[in-house]
């Protein structure tokens, strides 16, 4: 006999009460081939019977069997019972069945309001899933739930989770797969089916567009007894599960991005205090020269730098160069020149030797990047009170004295651009007190507008009316005149000031 058909405790009493009214019946619940006997007030003594069959509901009958009885009130109990029972049996089902629908939609309701504790608490998305899977056969009632994903070429569906240890098919090819799994995924749409041995119920999980790609994500399976096909409701609360599921996914791939931006911004912000750290320490250059310099990148890394070096017998380096582009790559190639200017220094203190071994260095590097580099080498003789210069393609060097503003000319092309046998130089006179030597970049002349003036022209005018000032007072002339600090730049600026 059906579950639902057994009487509440109710109707038992209120049959009784008719048996203590005097009456003597017995009525037998059918259902089909089965039947259930829901009172015997009869017994095995009763002989003159007659019978009566009550409908109560589509395959659903009570037949009644009275006692004989000439009493006029019986006739009027028969016909009491007769509307009472049916329509009390058909109510007790009714309260059953609500009772029990609402015990489905609280365990729904509750699965509903528990699955973002369960998918976002901090464990392994896998293992959430997996247990939330779980919850959701127990309150369908289903005998199994699987997730699938598509893989990042969206070739194949894979298994990535299952309310069961996995079965021998952990991947479907989406290209040869006639399976209403992946019909399911490439619809985009639910779908349900029964076959013989269980009923299917296939929820596509739809995904938030990124980089170019929407569509789904997945698919939410759920299957159970064929008996038992999947209803309106059922399709619609796997759904929300679908969603809350894409939902997770989501966060997790926006977590990791948010993750893999900060590991680089610390690489980067690292990198950027490495690069600044390669440069050399004025200080300790002070007994040569009254030095001031500042490098700013662009980015967190540039491909500016400035580099100083001791020659011996009083004399010393002074090189500046500017790669073609800033960044991460330009700024490799400037821990490169000057890694391989140290190591040429040390081979030869003339400044076209230097930086023809610099390029014989670095041109295959220059090539691969497509880059170039203007670099402009300088050696300072106080001593003799002189200047020897060599400048590949960099035209932001001066020699400025009180009555002088000379342009250390670029005597060959950048580097990375041809090579040369010999790099030719130039020798000027240095006096020092009294000559300054002025290096910088494009990026620190283009930040400074004028609409009567050359950048240059300012700078060279800012250098002269503070030639009786330390090196770091003219320095820091030159970058008030320039846009603030705190404005994004284009490019890289570099200045150098040596007195």
């Amino acid at each position: 006999m059906p579950e639902q058909a057994v009487p509440d405790e109710r109707l038992r009493r209120l049959l009784d009460a008719f048996s203590v009214a005097g009456l003597r019946f017995r009525l037998v619940l059918l259902d089909g081939a089965s039947e259930e006997t829901l009172h015997d007030g009869l017994g095995t003594l009763a002989v003159d019977t007659h019978e009566a069959v009550w409908p109560v509901a589509e395959s659903l009958t009570i037949r009644a069997t009275f006692a004989g009885s000439s009493r006029p009130a019986d006739a009027r109990l028969h016909e009491l019972l007769a509307s009472v029972v049916p329509d009390a049996l058909r109510m007790e089902r009714e309260l059953l069945f609500f009772s029990r629908e609402l015990a489905g939609r609280y365990g729904e309701v509750d699965l509903l309001t528990s699955v973002g504790d369960t998918l976002g608490s901090g464990i392994v998305l896998e293992r959430g899933v997996a247990r939330l899977l779980a919850e959701l056969v127990s309150v369908m009632d289903a005998s199994g739930a699987e997730l699938w994903t598509v893989d990042d070429d969206e070739s194949h569906l894979l298994r990535f989770a299952g309310s069961s240890p996995a079965g021998d098919g952990n991947s479907i090819d989406l290209k040869l797969s006639g399976s209403v799994l992946a019909q399911a995924f490439r619809g985009q749409i639910a779908r349900s089916a029964v076959k013989e041995d269980r009923a299917e119920l296939l929820v596509p999980i739809g995904r938030a567009p990124d980089r170019g790609r929407s569509g789904s994500m997945g698919v939410l399976k759920v299957t159970r007894r064929p008996e038992r096909p999947f209803r309106q409701s059922d399709s619609r609360l796997v759904t929300a599960i679908a969603s809350q599921i894409g939902a997770a996914f989501e966060n997790r791939r926006l977590i990791g991005e948010k993750v893999e931006r900060e590991r680089m911004l610390v690489e980067l912000e690292l990198a950027h205090h490495l690069q600044l750290k390669l440069l050399p320490q004025l200080a300790d250059f002070e007994d040569c020269a009254d030095i001031a310099a500042r490098c700013e990148p662009a980015d967190s890394v540039g491909g500016d730098f400035y580099h100083l070096f001791r020659l011996g017998e009083g004399r010393f380096g002074v090189m500046l160069g500017d790669v073609s582009s800033h960044g991460y790559s330009a700024g490799l190639i400037m821990a490169l020149t000057m890694s391989a200017a140290s190591l040429v220094v040390r081979e030869s203190d003339r400044p076209g030797d230097v930086l023809r071994g610099i390029h014989r260095e670095l041109v295959r590097k220059l090539e691969s990047t497509d880059m170039y580099m203007t670099l402009c080498y300088v050696v300072l003789d106080p001593t003799n009170n002189r200047l020897c210069y060599a400048n590949a393609g960099h035209p932001h060097a001066f020699r400025i004295g009180p009555a002088i503003a000379d342009r250390l000319d670029a005597l060959n092309p950048p580097l990375g651009i041809a090579e040369f046998d010999a790099y030719e130089e130039r020798d000027l006179s240095w006096h020092r007190g009294e000559d300054t030597l002025l290096l910088f970049t494009d990026g620190l002349s283009e930040t400074i507008r004028d609409d009567q003036l050359w950048s240059d022209d300012i700078i060279i005018d800012a250098v002269r009316s503070h030639l009786n000032s330390e090196a770091g007072a003219v320095l820091e002339e030159l970058f008030r005149i320039a846009s603030p600090s705190d404005t994004p730049l284009a490019d890289d600026r570099t200045a150098l000031v040596l007195k």
